[in-house]
């Protein structure tokens, strides 16, 4: 845990309790206020390397467990089944804890305002795009790793075939895991060699599983019928001729040369020719790029650093 680390919990308007984590430079005004967007399954725990990246560079940081992960609202009797009604929930969550929480605090009397800068990863990039385009004067810049723009097992499949066969098994199955068998948590669902898909850290791919051990209320096993119908309504959303088209909000997508999980190839044809995106490409990197090995760790985050500067956020540019 980073120095200064502050954990919250706070209700939302429906009355759901969600938990939140935050910490910033100890002795100096922040350049910018960081809000991480986790990945399915995640918990704020997860990223306490990525806060200490952050504080490093002067740049607060705050993360929100989205609901049915980590320390928040689970939405089943049974909590390890991730499930979800729809991802316009956790849109609404998003913005009400940035009105309610982080705009208050971002503002400093010597400098008045302090701009804030989304850092999602997967999931977490589904719903900050669609944040930005709800919100655009929100954030001053974003940044994306492995944003789940498209799930790479539809990747084939045309929406009109896709979302109406979701649709009659969210029907019938809602609640009910999508894996046949699909269980709840186990470390086999990430240690097992054909599912080393995360990252190619030695060190860095067990952070998940150790968390998960010493703290059982960070697990999360497999996803349901209901999520995977929500998360693909919302790719649909994404992947409409104009829906990014709108987003004015400058953005870095940084895409893993290694990916299994998300589809790259319609990121790339939907950012491609967008004025406010910058498309990084990282062919040594898995999924978790945050989590990767140190070179493309480093190349992500000296792209991510230079991004800030050219958006003005970060006055003088500290070597990474």
């Amino acid at each position: 845990m980073p120095e200064g680390w502050r954990w919250h919990i706070f209700k939302n308007p429906q009355g759901r309790l969600l938990r939140f984590g935050t910490v910033a430079p100890k002795d100096s005004v922040p350049d910018a206020v960081v809000i991480g967007l986790q990945g399915l399954g995640e918990f704020t725990e997860k990223y306490f390397e990525v806060a200490r990246t952050l504080l490093d560079h002067n740049l607060s940081f705050w993360m929100l467990d989205w609901q049915g992960q980590g320390k928040s609202h689970r939405h089943l009797k049974n909590t390890q089944k991730r499930h979800s009604s729809s991802f316009d929930e956790d849109i609404t969550d998003l913005h009400y804890f940035l009105m309610e929480y982080v705009k208050h605090s971002a503002v400093h009397p010597d400098v008045g305002r302090i701009p804030l800068v989304m850092l999602a990863h997967s999931m977490g990039g589904n719903i900050g795009l669609r944040y930005l385009k709800d919100h655009p004067d929100m954030f001053s810049c974003a940044a994306f790793t492995a944003p789940m723009i498209g799930i790479r097992a539809f990747q084939h499949l045309p929406n009109r075939i896709t979302l109406p066969l979701l649709a009659s098994l969210n029907e019938v199955m809602n609640q009910g895991y999508v894996e046949f068998g699909g269980k709840e948590w186990n470390p086999q669902m990430r240690m097992h060699k054909r599912n080393d898909i995360h990252t190619s850290d030695p060190i860095r791919k067990e952070v998940h599983n150790a968390w998960c051990l010493h703290d059982p209320a960070l697990q999360v096993g497999n996803i349901t019928y209901g999520w995977l119908y929500q998360a693909q309504r919302s790719c649909a959303k994404l992947q409409k001729s104009t829906f990014l088209n709108d987003i004015k909000t400058p953005f870095l997508l940084a895409l893993a040369g290694q990916e299994k999980l998300v589809d790259n190839p319609v990121a790339r044809k939907l950012v491609s020719n967008l004025p406010c995106a910058r498309l990084l490409e990282l062919p040594e990197a898995k999924h978790e790029i945050l989590m990767e090995r140190d070179p493309v760790r480093n190349a992500f985050f000296q792209a991510f650093f230079e991004f800030l500067q050219k958006n003005n956020i970060k006055e003088k540019l500290k070597p990474f």
